[in-house]
């Protein structure tokens, strides 16, 4: 089966992966002394939803209502959630369950918002590759493929470090 994925809260921008890695590598203009040091805190997790059962696992608990009302499940388990410090224009890998990897890309901060490149890679090939801004404690919520009793859900959110 196919996998697929669902972009929720942002814009979903498909294009040949020659163009979406040249894209990722690409870095807007970023003072080299401040690049140095870390500037932003990525955060991603891996949750399935399924509904085996009625489950909400404790650390989900701040988003377990957007959980409830995007996705059609009873069930929800956290897997995995990592985070990275970056500084802007850096980039943030994360490993998904199925081979997959998150590529997150801070490319600034803007009337409270930090505009971040996202891909999400299968193999060679990005499967989404957008482009998005988040207010902080914001999470962006990707539904993806299916897992064997249910279906892979990403969190990806940020946090600005730096005082400016």
């Amino acid at each position: 089966m196919k996998a697929f994925w669902i972009l929720i809260g942002g814009v979903l921008a498909v294009g040949t992966a020659q163009r979406c890695v040249a894209q990722a590598g690409a870095r807007s203009p970023v003072d080299p002394v401040r690049q140095l040091a870390p500037a932003v805190e990525v955060r991603v997790g891996c949750v399935v939803g399924s509904n085996s059962g009625q489950y909400m696992d404790p650390q989900l608990q701040l988003i377990g209502h957007q959980l409830r009302s995007l996705f059609p499940y009873r069930s929800y388990r956290l897997l995995k959630e990592e985070s990275q410090q970056v500084p802007w224009g850096g980039r943030a890998g994360f490993d998904l369950p199925g081979g997959r990897y998150v590529l997150v890309i801070p490319r600034g901060f803007r009337e409270g918002r930090i505009a971040m490149k996202v891909m999400v890679i299968e193999g060679a090939r990005p499967i989404v590759d957008t482009s998005l801004a988040l207010r902080r404690d914001a999470r962006l919520l990707v539904g993806g493929p299916r897992q064997a009793n249910g279906v892979l859900i990403l969190t990806i959110g940020a946090e600005k470090l730096d005082q400016e």
